[in-house]
C-alpha cells in the first residue's frame, strides 16, 4: 500500500478554489451582496440595546459594506448592499423615520465615490477604514442639517453634534479595519 489517504486534509486553495473572493456584479454576487445588506439590517434589530453610544452599528455595518467594496469590481458594489438594506428595513421592522432609506445607502454611497476617486490608495491597509469612518460619519452629518434646516428631531444629538460625530468615526473606522483585517488574512491563506 504505497498510497495512504489523508482524510480530513484540505488545503485552502483546493476548499475555496472554486469560489472567486473578488469578481464582476454577477446574480450569484448580486444576492451575495443583496444578503449583506439584509444583514445590516437584522444585525442592528437583533441587537437593538440601548448603548447612549451613537454609531454603535457601525461596527457590524461598515464591516459588511467594506466587505462588500472588496469582493465586488463593480463600482457601486457598497451603494446596492446599502439599497438593499433600506429596501429590507421596512419589512424587518427597523423605522428611522422619513430619512431612513437615505441612513442605509449613504454610508454606501460614501464608501463608493470615495474609493472611486482615490483608487491607487485602495491597497493601503488604514485606507478603508478611514473612508468607511468618514462615509459612515455623513449620517450624524446628515442629521444636523436636518435638524438645523427643517427641525427635525434626532435623539442622537442630545449632547448636540460632536459627541455623535465622534462616535460614528471611531466605530465605522474599527468595523472597517476588522473587516480589512479578516480579508487580508483570507487572501494571504488562499495563496498558500
Amino acid at each position: 500500500m504505497g498510497t495512504k489517504m489523508a482524510i480530513g486534509k484540505s488545503s485552502a486553495r483546493k476548499l475555496f478554489g472554486v469560489i472567486d473572493l473578488v469578481g464582476p456584479l454577477t446574480a450569484g454576487r448580486a444576492l451575495f451582496l443583496a444578503s449583506l445588506g439584509v444583514t445590516i439590517v437584522a444585525l442592528e434589530r437583533g441587537f437593538n440595546w440601548s448603548l447612549q453610544l451613537p454609531g454603535h452599528h457601525g461596527l457590524e455595518a461598515m464591516a459588511l459594506l467594506v466587505l462588500a467594496r472588496l469582493s465586488c469590481t463593480n463600482p457601486w458594489s457598497a451603494t446596492l448592499v446599502g439599497a438593499s438594506a433600506a429596501v429590507a428595513a421596512p419589512f424587518l421592522g427597523a423605522s428611522h423615520g422619513v430619512l431612513m432609506p437615505l441612513f442605509y445607502v449613504l454610508p454606501g454611497l460614501v464608501l463608493d465615490l470615495g474609493y472611486r476617486l482615490s483608487p491607487r490608495f485602495g491597497r493601503a491597509l488604514l485606507f478603508l477604514p478611514v473612508l468607511a469612518a468618514l462615509a459612515y460619519a455623513a449620517k450624524p452629518a446628515v442629521r444636523v442639517f436636518a435638524n438645523q434646516a427643517f427641525g427635525m428631531q434626532f435623539g442622537s444629538l442630545r449632547a448636540g453634534p460632536v459627541y455623535p460625530i465622534i462616535t460614528h468615526l471611531l466605530f465605522g473606522f474599527l468595523g472597517a479595519l476588522a473587516a480589512v483585517l479578516v480579508w487580508r488574512a483570507t487572501e494571504s491563506r488562499l495563496r498558500q
